[in-house]
C-alpha cells in the first residue's frame, strides 16, 4: 500500500486468516507442537532464513512453535529483510528475544551502527548474548530501557511468558518491576545518532514519540514499526490514529500488514 495514511479499505485490515486457518495456526503453534519442534531440532530452530539457539526459557514452547512455521514476528522481519537493505544505522525499539535484531543485522552494512533498546532486564543477558555473536562487524550500543515521554524511571509489566512485557497496569498474575526510562531524542543524543532507519515494536509506547515528540523522526529515513491501540490522556489512541501520526511526521506507507507497517521519508 502506497499513500500518506491507511487505504481506507485496509484500516481494519488486523487479521485475513479465515476460521480454518486460525484453528490449524493453533495446533501447530501450540505449547505441545513447540515441545516436540524443540525435541526434533534439537532447539535449533530456522527463522525465515537465519538458525537460533531456543534453548533458553526465554523462548517459551509456543514462541519456539511460532519460529519454527516462521510466524513469530513474521510481517515485521519480512518488512525488515524487504526495505532495510544497506542501512547503515538503525534504532531498534524492543529488541525483545533478538529475533528481529539478527534479521536487522543481517540486512545492515559491515561497519554500520546499530542500536538495540529492550526495558524488560529479565531479557537483557539472552539478548546480549544472542546478539553479540551475530553483529561482529558492526557497533552495536545495547540499552536497557523503556521508551517513554519522560527521562527517568517507570513502572514494567512484565508479561507471564515474558514476550510482550508493557508499560501499564498489570493484569492478575503479572508482575512489575521498575525500569530506566528514556526518550527517543535521549536515546539518539546518547548514542550519537541523527539519521537513521527505525524499526519498534514496544506495545503501545510508541505513542510517546508519535505524539508526543514527533520532531524526534526529523533524522529517520525509514522504518518498521508496529503499532498498538493505547491510552494518551485518557482517550483511545486506534491504529489508524496512529497511522495518520506517522503520516504526519513526513512518512509514506510503503508497506502495511494489520498494525505492521514499513514507511520511508516522503
Amino acid at each position: 500500500m502506497t499513500g500518506g495514511g491507511a487505504h481506507p479499505a485496509r484500516r481494519g485490515e488486523l487479521s485475513t486468516a479465515s476460521p480454518l486457518k486460525l484453528r490449524v495456526s493453533k495446533v501447530v503453534a501450540s505449547d505441545p507442537a513447540g515441545r516436540v519442534i524443540g525435541a526434533l531440532t534439537r532447539n535449533r530452530v530456522r527463522h525465515q532464513g537465519l538458525q537460533f539457539d531456543v534453548r533458553s526459557d526465554d523462548f517459551s514452547p509456543r514462541v519456539r512453535a511460532q519460529m519454527f512455521w516462521g510466524a513469530y514476528e513474521g510481517a515485521e522481519t519480512r518488512m525488515i529483510r524487504s526495505f532495510l537493505t544497506g542501512a547503515t544505522t538503525v534504532v531498534e525499539l524492543g529488541g525483545s528475544l533478538g529475533v528481529t535484531t539478527a534479521h536487522i543485522a543481517a540486512m545492515m552494512a559491515p561497519g554500520g551502527h546499530l542500536i538495540c533498546v529492550e526495558a524488560n532486564p529479565r531479557l537483557i543477558p539472552g539478548l546480549r548474548d544472542r546478539t553479540l555473536p551475530r553483529v561482529t562487524s558492526l557497533q552495536v550500543d545495547l540499552i536497557h530501557a523503556a521508551v517513554t515521554s519522560h527521562r527517568g524511571t517507570t513502572m514494567l509489566t512484565i508479561a507471564p511468558d515474558t514476550v510482550g512485557s508493557r508499560l501499564g497496569r498489570p493484569r492478575p498474575h503479572e508482575a512489575t518491576v521498575r525500569v530506566p526510562a528514556l526518550t527517543l531524542r535521549d536515546i539518539l543524543r546518547r548514542t550519537g545518532v541523527a539519521d537513521f532507519d527505525l524499526v519498534s515494536d514496544i506495545e503501545g509506547a510508541e505513542v510517546a514519540f508519535l505524539r508526543h515528540d514527533p520532531g524526534v523522526l526529523d533524522g529517520c529515513r525509514r522504518g518498521v514499526i508496529e503499532l498498538h491501540e493505547t491510552t494518551l490522556g485518557g482517550e483511545t489512541v486506534s491504529v489508524p490514529d496512529l497511522i495518520d501520526s506517522v503520516a504526519a511526521a513526513g512518512f509514506r506507507i510503503v508497506s502495511r500488514r494489520g498494525p505492521v507497517v514499513a514507511f520511508a521519508r516522503s
